[in-house]
């Protein structure tokens, strides 16, 4: 018998005791109903490409649709009364449509009851409505990533009791939100107003000029880079080459340098606001060659002008606001201004404005834009400073994940030449 019960104790010792539980986890948009919203609207598996405030909100009208489909007969009135005022607040806050992200949990996916820039969660929302936002800060306090399973919490447990919603549904309602580093949404890349969108990046982006004279064709380059780190802020710059091709006599000039510091934050949902100030170095060509062919490709982006202008050394503020889901999911709207003062061509200082729009309409993948942009800023050193607009659109390849190359084509044509010259680019940019 004593022999039995030692086997016995070895045999325990030898299996060890029981692992863990583990922890709940998930990689869609609900630990208890998966993405089973997003399929049974689209009939498919959401992608990187989807937006994830869209994603949320499929997932809210799914199961805001599922809640109002159960019975409730066996409900009290006054639960029933509570149930109904509670989806009719979720619908509200589906309307709304400002969701948290997962701002400090390591995981990819992860409830977040209220945000660091006070944006709350569907369940939160609900008990604050009734407890007021105190209390919901009292158990995002504690409970901030945890699951509903995970909350220990008397006041949660309390309200819950009286919100006529069982806990079970409550876990259905709660979304998991993306980490904010793994957001991959920001707009599309737009070719004629200012590389600067808020995003790190890489851009090559050559075009040339066809202008019908049979004297060459000039070829521009377009340098950009911007390294934007996790608080929104990060170095920027950028610089043009040019060079003729197809002429008599061999031509090429550097642009002046763009260098400075951008800073990006969103400030609302689905929009973006850039700030961005720098130093412009004169680092162009000023011989009469690169001055001349200088002066033929600015109107190219007439926003970067002032990088062409010969001598030139100065300052460059600028502002961007970027409207996503602008009147529809897939529409985008950008809007620029900006203010340079700088000495061109050597002379007395001047300030020069500058301003830009853009429309984009997606189409996963791929992104169309329509844009305009104009600057003050004269064009040679007999010609006075002027407004010169440019209107464009472009096409390009934009899988718009984290990190991604994004190949595109574009046109624009200066409007002050009455359509006698125009502009053909291309470019490959690195979003990051």
């Amino acid at each position: 018998m004593a022999f039995s019960a030692v086997l016995l104790l070895a045999s325990l010792l030898a299996c060890g005791s029981p692992p863990a539980p583990q922890p709940p986890h998930t990689d869609s948009v609900n630990l208890v109903l998966g993405d089973a919203s997003f399929q049974a609207r689209f009939g498919r598996s959401p992608t990187a490409r989807d937006s994830e405030d869209l994603r949320i909100r499929v997932h809210l009208e799914h199961v805001l649709e599922l809640l109002r489909q159960r019975p409730t007969a066996h409900r009290s009135p006054a639960a029933r009364e509570a149930r109904a005022r509670n989806l009719e607040r979720l619908a509200a806050y589906i309307r709304a449509g400002v969701f948290p992200r997962n701002d400090g949990h390591p995981d990819a996916r992860r409830p977040t009851f209220i945000d660091s820039r006070g944006r709350i969660c569907a369940v939160g929302y609900l008990l604050e409505q009734d407890l007021g936002r105190g209390a919901a800060e009292a158990i995002s306090a504690v409970h901030k990533y945890a699951f509903i399973r995970e909350i220990d919490s008397p006041r949660l447990t309390r309200w819950a009791a009286t919100s006529g919603l069982d806990r079970e549904e409550l876990e259905m309602i709660q979304p998991s939100y993306p980490r904010e580093d793994y957001e991959k949404q920001y707009g599309p890349v737009f070719s004629l107003l200012e590389p600067l969108d808020g995003r790190g990046h890489v851009s090559v982006a050559p075009g040339m000029l066809f202008d019908g004279r049979g004297d060459g064709v000039p070829v521009r380059l377009d340098l950009s880079m911007a390294f934007i780190c996790g608080c929104g802020l990060g170095p920027y710059a950028s610089v043009s080459l040019t060079k003729l091709t197809g002429a008599a006599r061999a031509a090429s000039a550097l642009s002046n340098l763009d260098v400075g510091v951008v800073w990006a934050e969103d400030f609302f949902s689905s929009t973006w606001l850039m700030l961005r100030g720098g130093l412009l170095l004169a680092t162009g060509d000023e011989d009469e060659v690169g001055m001349s062919l200088n002066s033929a490709v600015a109107a190219m982006r007439p926003t970067q002008a002032v990088l062409f202008q010969p001598g030139a050394m100065g300052v460059r503020t600028g502002a961007s606001v970027l409207m996503m889901e602008f009147f529809c999911e897939d529409c985008s709207l950008r809007l620029d201004a900006g203010l340079d003062g700088y000495t061109p061509f050597s002379s007395s200082f001047q300030l020069s404005p500058r301003w830009g729009a853009g429309f984009a309409y997606r189409v996963s993948p791929y992104v169309a834009t329509l844009e305009v942009g104009g600057a003050r800023y004269a064009e040679t050193l007999a010609s006075k400073s002027e407004f010169h607009h440019s209107v464009g659109g472009s096409f390009r390849l934009a899988p718009d994940e984290r990190m991604s190359a994004q190949p595109g084509v574009s046109v624009s044509v200066p409007l002050e030449d009455r359509l006698q010259r125009w502009f053909l680019g291309f470019d490959v940019t690195l979003r990051h």
